[in-house]
């Protein structure tokens, strides 16, 4: 067995999504201890008690366990144990990593590199039973998490309709607007340089949005647009890709907790790897998720008055679909099903520019 070398773990762990590929995340090495912190200057000003960022730096842990796995070393992960208001604070790991002799290699491993978001138009073929139950099992090692499918065509639907209506309040409601159009990079030379964000050849829209989003970047414009009624064709392109699915995914925690948004994004980068791992395409879907939070962990305090009344009622048309989702807390959904791989994968920062020796 080899000695642990800590770059190709953060390497492995640099290849998590993270929101909008964001990657809020550093790493340090002390006394033996692989720790991650939250960047609190690479933050989403839409999420909600750091839940989506979580997702993140959870799926970064279970890459990095994944390649210590690989190298012979088992992993024993340790969570931080604080309000999610604290997890900002830069000398404050949010987990750390010890290894012992002893791992096995993961199965997983060989889809660490190949693992990617595919927004493409996907086969509305039924994804098999089989594959969806072996996704959600390979989730739940990771924790005390809820994976629950929609596969009926007429939910489907109807759920692209509610998915719709969530994407029109990002588009509507200035801040997030702004942190869109932050992340967006429009070409090639801004996505190699930033190394993060959303490179638009990565969300395969339809000839010229790309070239009418970058229209909209300035907020009189698309408040323009939203006043004469057409923020609704904005919409379009991901209510289609989302009737488009072989199914759709919900992945729930009990709590919102630090540990349990952690726990979370594990399971959630299981379930991927294991999509990849069975040729199955995947798309995370963030509107309703972070609205959801909003509403239920915020109390709207964030939201226009007209944005929380229609949260309310994606949450009430939610619930009737999935009444087993009353009892938790919605933490990410996605779709799957197969598809064409996409052309083009979002680039990652380097582990040098995560790293502090």
């Amino acid at each position: 067995m080899q000695s642990i070398d800590y770059r190709k773990l953060i390497e492995a762990a640099v290849l998590a999504p993270t929101p909008d590929n964001n990657q809020p995340w550093r790493f340090a090495v002390r006394d033996e201890r692989l720790s991650l912190y939250l960047d609190p200057t690479r933050t989403l000003p839409s999420d909600v008690n750091s839940m989506f960022d979580l997702v993140g730096l959870g799926a970064a842990i279970e890459n990095a366990c994944i390649a210590a796995r690989q190298g012979g070393y088992e992993p024993k992960v340790e969570f931080a144990d604080c309000p999610a208001e604290l997890l900002k604070d830069p000398l404050r790991p949010v987990a750390s990593i010890t290894f012992l002799p002893g791992g096995r290699p993961d199965p997983l491993y060989p889809c660490l590199a190949t693992r990617f978001t595919c927004r493409r138009l996907y086969s509305t073929k039924p994804v098999p039973m089989q594959s969806l139950d072996q996704m959600a099992e390979t989730a739940q090692q990771s924790g005390p998490v809820r994976v629950d499918w929609v596969t009926d065509r007429s939910q489907i639907t109807e759920m692209a309709s509610l998915l719709a209506a969530s994407d029109l309040i990002r588009f509507q409601y200035e801040p997030f607007h702004n942190e869109l159009f932050r992340q967006l990079r429009f070409t090639v030379q801004e996505a190699e340089q930033t190394r993060d964000g959303l490179d638009v050849r990565t969300l395969d829209l339809p000839p010229g949005v790309a070239w009418l989003l970058r229209k909209l970047q300035p907020w009189k414009r698309m408040h323009k647009v939203h006043q004469l009624g057409l923020g609704r064709l904005l919409t379009m392109p991901s209510a289609l890709a989302v009737r488009r699915s072989g199914a759709l995914g919900l992945l729930s925690v009990d709590q919102p907790k630090t540990e349990s948004f952690l726990c979370g994004g594990m399971a959630f980068e299981r379930l991927w790897l294991t999509a990849t791992a069975l040729k199955l395409a995947l798309q995370p879907l963030g509107s309703m998720p972070i609205f959801l939070a909003h509403w239920q962990q915020l109390g709207g305090s964030r939201l226009p008055a007209k944005h929380i009344a229609r949260v309310e009622y994606l949450y009430d048309r939610l619930r009737s679909l999935l009444p087993q989702l009353s009892g938790g807390v919605l933490q990410i959904m996605f779709r799957v099903g197969q598809s064409a791989p996409s052309k083009f994968r979002s680039l990652r920062r380097r582990a040098e520019d995560v790293y502090a020796t």
